[in-house]
């Protein structure tokens, strides 16, 4: 689902770009999120059999949406794999801690037998998802990535407002416009990582919008070559990671 698993590539250029709008204080009426994430390592030979098995719970995740329980949901398979990394992942966002819980009761049940038995390794995130945009969408896939930054010591409340600040509103112009399906800005709302560890997601319709993105941050890196210092200012550089993957099944409310 949505990763840490997740997009420096992304941020930067949202960052980059994002400076040169108005900056806009995060409103304080803003909704508030949650997403949980599962992240599943499933043997290559397995992958058809459990993505098919996955695909038996997007009835109740789709029911989820309509009754308000939950506003978005996706599948995916991860594009570039690492030694002992994830292959498969799934994710939710509500409004509450309550419909993330409602929900995870009913899909538990549907992911313990069959080819869920072949998992040989398994994660969790529970998110609070500190910002959230996305449109209205149905059956839609793409590709989701997601980056992934340690702050330093004591500038995690001002990496959270720089991305809040610069980013959001490119991202949310992005959503206008096309280029961005959907996005989470989170960090844990249950700590089974260091605290200071933030994710940004991001999912595109195609690889064409994220080519877009990418050029765009390349012609501002040729005006502005200072804007990845703000980054190396807030974070630890070494600890940064990203993920790319397959969005097989997605849908927001």
């Amino acid at each position: 689902m949505l990763k840490r698993i997740g997009i420096i590539a992304a941020f930067g250029f949202l960052l980059a770009v994002g400076l040169a709008l108005q900056a806009t204080p995060a409103s304080a009426q803003e909704p508030t999120y949650f997403t949980y994430v599962s992240e599943w390592q499933v043997p290559r030979a397995q992958w058809a059999a459990f993505e098919s098995e996955r695909a038996k719970s997007d009835a109740a995740l789709q029911s989820f949406v309509a009754d308000g329980t939950i506003v978005a949901w996706g599948d995916d398979s991860i594009t570039v794999h690492t030694e002992d990394g994830y292959t498969q992942e799934d994710w939710f966002t509500a409004t509450s801690r309550a419909g993330i819980l409602k929900a995870l009761d009913t899909l538990r049940s549907m992911s313990t037998g069959g080819a869920f038995t072949t998992v040989t390794k398994h994660r969790d995130f529970f998110m609070h998802t500190l910002v959230h945009g996305g449109k209205t969408s149905t059956g839609a896939t793409g590709y989701l990535r997601v980056g992934e930054w340690q702050a330093k010591p004591g500038q995690a409340e001002a990496f959270e407002d720089h991305i809040k600040k610069y980013a959001i509103p490119l991202l949310n112009q992005e959503i206008a416009d096309g280029t961005v399906l959907m996005y989470n800005f989170d960090d844990e709302d249950l700590h089974t990582d260091p605290q200071g560890l933030f994710f940004l997601a991001i999912l595109y319709p195609s690889g064409a919008a994220m080519d877009k993105a990418r050029a765009e941050l390349e012609a501002y890196e040729k005006t502005n070559p200072a804007f990845s210092e703000m980054i190396n200012n807030l974070t630890v550089d070494e600890a940064h990671r990203d993920e790319l993957a397959k969005v097989t099944s997605y849908q927001h409310k």
